[in-house]
């Protein structure tokens, strides 16, 4: 009867070790698992946020054009102006010399 005991009980030992062993195991599968799903996950945010930088780009580059654009126009309206009032002082000023000359 002690030896069917001993014979149990160290049957009882290899099974919870064999237990042990299974568990250090499966431990090992989930944080490879863990590990892969956060690789995966990084590597798609990684991807969203170059996207999401992308379209910021375009954005600022389209608003940027639209700006030029527009202080393109301003500078062409300022030296119309500029030639106007150049056309009308340029007659007062022949005005001048030629009244000056007369005299």
């Amino acid at each position: 009867m002690a030896v069917a005991l001993l014979k149990d009980i160290k049957s009882i030992e290899q099974i919870a070790e064999q237990k042990e062993l299974e568990a250090q195991q499966e431990a090992r599968e989930i944080i490879a698992a863990a590990r892969n799903n956060a690789s995966a996950l990084l590597e798609e945010k990684d991807k969203s946020a170059e996207l999401e930088a992308k379209e910021v780009v375009i954005t600022y580059e389209k608003k940027a054009l639209k700006d030029i654009a527009q202080i393109q126009q301003d500078i062409q309206a300022q030296c119309q102006d500029i030639r106007d009032n150049a056309a009308t002082k340029l007659e007062k000023v022949t005005d001048f010399i030629v009244g000056r000359i007369v005299k």
